[in-house]
């Protein structure tokens, strides 16, 4: 690879947005002849990720020509495009001076129907987690770079990439190492895109990600409404043990609330009613729903039943969140524990704060 890479450097600097016969060159070397050189290595890859499903695409500008072009190897599950998900990457600078081989990420995200553009503020809390995870793996290599360089005054291609690199090997022009040396490269930073996708999926609080019980809930809408596509992470985040650790933690922790509260009967009704908690105290009652998450909590899911009948009983309600909890998931059964308990009584719901994930149809049929 070492001649191709030296070659499309070679022709950074007569970039155009045109296909010039340069940019032609530059084409086939980034879209065929090292992608093809990497697809070869496929099996060994899959091997050092633990995976068995990378692929290998090249690109360099549908129409007009881009100035950083890429080859990535990916998940097509996890990474379905350039922009969503973690992948590897040779990123050639817009000035020809360099290849960086990068574990980069995706600039958009899935939320509230669309995708929409990470701000910087996310990409940066991704990347720290994202080499959190590497600094438990063991990456230990002096090379490594953390800032990258794609020399193009930062256009806004460049820059998503720069922002969006967790760790990479530089390798400059005119010094690139033997073949050998490359493929070994790759092979031993292929396990880093390996435990990325392993740790995506076990943990359940990713920066930039929504909550798990969220995304769960919008995955079953789109499920229902035949629009569930292929997407990153596609599956629901909590299993059917997992969801009762959290809500029977939940429903405990604002259990003893209420009784600190003076409440002296406490009834769990949630099986049979559109609330969580029955509690009364002489004269005075409350009906309490309870929410509990493993993310911080700034959202919830509501049921229509739920919304309309805090609407009619307010003020003798209340809102419980217990966010942060803390859920092992090698135990057997799953257990719940920790968190920080919210107390909203009584409980006002705001329409402001509502926003629909459906909507039933009477198609007058």
């Amino acid at each position: 690879m070492r001649s191709e890479f030296e070659e499309v450097l070679s022709l950074q600097p007569r970039w155009s947005s045109q296909n010039t016969p340069e940019m032609k060159r530059r084409g086939q070397l980034i879209r065929s002849d090292i992608a093809l050189r990497i697809k070869g290595e496929l099996p060994s890859l899959n091997e050092q990720s633990a995976r068995s499903d990378l692929a290998v695409e090249g690109r360099d500008g549908t129409g007009l020509k881009s100035m950083v072009p890429w080859v990535r190897i990916y998940s097509p599950t996890r990474s379905p495009t350039a922009t969503r998900g973690w992948y590897l990457v040779y990123l050639f600078s817009g000035d020809g001076d360099r290849v960086y081989l990068s574990l980069n990420q995706g600039t958009t995200v899935w939320g509230n129907g669309e995708f929409r553009q990470r701000p910087p503020y996310e990409l940066g809390a991704r990347v720290k987690w994202a080499r959190d995870v590497l600094d438990d793996l063991g990456v230990d290599d002096e090379r490594v770079v953390h800032d990258i360089d794609l020399g193009t005054n930062s256009t806004e291609l460049a820059r998503g990439y720069e922002l969006g690199n967790v760790v990479a090997l530089e390798y400059r022009r005119g010094q690139l190492p033997s073949d050998g040396t490359l493929l070994a490269d790759l092979k031993a930073t292929v396990r880093w895109l390996g435990e990325t996708y392993r740790r995506e999926t076990v943990e359940l609080a990713m920066p930039g990600e929504p909550a798990p019980d969220i995304a769960d809930a919008d995955l079953a809408t789109r499920q229902v409404a035949g629009r569930a596509r292929k997407a990153v992470g596609q599956g629901f985040k909590l299993d059917v043990r997992e969801r009762v650790a959290i809500e029977q933690h939940a429903v405990r922790m604002v259990t003893e609330h209420l009784h600190r509260l003076g409440y002296e009967y406490v009834r769990d009704v949630g099986a049979i009613d559109s609330y969580d908690l029955y509690a009364r105290n002489g004269s005075s009652h409350l009906r309490v729903e309870v929410k509990g998450t493993t993310s911080a909590g700034s959202e919830i899911i509501l049921t229509r039943a739920e919304v309309e009948l805090h609407r009619a009983e307010h003020p003798d309600n209340a809102l419980g969140i217990v966010h942060s909890i803390e859920l092992d998931r090698e135990a057997d059964p799953p257990t719940a524990s920790g968190g920080t308990l919210v107390w909203q009584s009584p409980w006002l719901v705001d329409d402001g704060a509502l926003r629909p994930m459906a909507y039933k149809y009477t198609a007058g049929l």
